[in-house]
């Protein structure tokens, strides 16, 4: 007949295999979850091309040479793309390093002087860059469309071989009802608020700005993507 104790004994050591079972069965879920919100896709945001009928308005360059293709683009879109803030930040992107300087020009609808030249730095870093309008103390006025220009200058004794990029912005007053929903607004679900009411560059900015606070969170960089795509930008996707 089984002693009592030997009885404890057991039943001791069939609830420590049931605690066990239960922490690997916790684990494994915890695992599955992660697994499941790493692969989860991320937020459809849309871009919405404010309804104006506008000609295409962006131009991008290329060359080819001995060292291969360079693509120079700015990242807008093939309209004349819209922001609500004064001093925006333009965003371009170049495919090949190299030993030239790029430049970046904005004029107004009058195109007689330039209101911004500036040396925007070396092309030795290939990939997206960008350049605030603020720090040059330029504003944008509302309703006035702008062109910008970014030219990459291999050989400042030779502008005809300058590879330049251009597009347009304008900007607009928002609504009050959109000013609520920014001012509500943040992270992706503000870019989606952005996009879905066309605004371009802000939409771009603000998604940019989150890459650059995290940049190992790929779902923000397939958010990124996604826009450019949208506009017809897919030789910039994945930078």
């Amino acid at each position: 007949m089984m002693k009592l104790h030997d009885g404890i004994k057991i039943l001791a050591t069939g609830a420590v295999a049931l605690l066990l079972g239960l922490q690997v069965a916790g684990v494994a879920a915890a695992d599955k979850d992660e697994a499941s919100a790493r692969a989860a896709p991320p937020p459809v945001v849309t871009y919405n091309p404010p309804l104006r009928g506008a000609p295409q308005t962006r131009v991008g360059a290329g060359t080819r040479g001995s060292g291969g293709a360079a693509v120079l683009q700015v990242l807008a879109p093939d309209h004349a793309g819209l922001t609500t803030v004064a001093q925006p930040t333009l965003y371009w992107y170049a495919s090949t390093p190299g030993a030239a300087r790029f430049e970046v020009a904005l004029i107004d609808e009058e195109g007689i002087d330039p209101l911004l030249e500036v040396d925007a730095g070396d092309g030795k870093v290939a990939g997206i860059r960008h350049l605030n309008l603020g720090d040059y103390g330029v504003s944008l006025q509302p309703c006035v469309p702008y062109q910008w220009s970014v030219a990459l200058v291999a050989d400042a004794d030779n502008r005809s071989s300058d590879l330049v990029a251009s597009g347009v912005i304008e900007r607009i007053e928002p609504e009050e009802g959109l000013s609520r929903r920014v001012e509500n607004g943040s992270g992706t679900a503000l870019v989606s608020i952005y996009a879905s009411e066309g605004i371009w560059y802000d939409a771009l900015h603000e998604i940019s700005s989150q890459i650059a606070a995290s940049p190992e969170d790929a779902s923000l960089l397939a958010i990124r993507n996604s826009l450019l795509e949208q506009v017809g930008l897919q030789a910039v996707t994945g930078h």
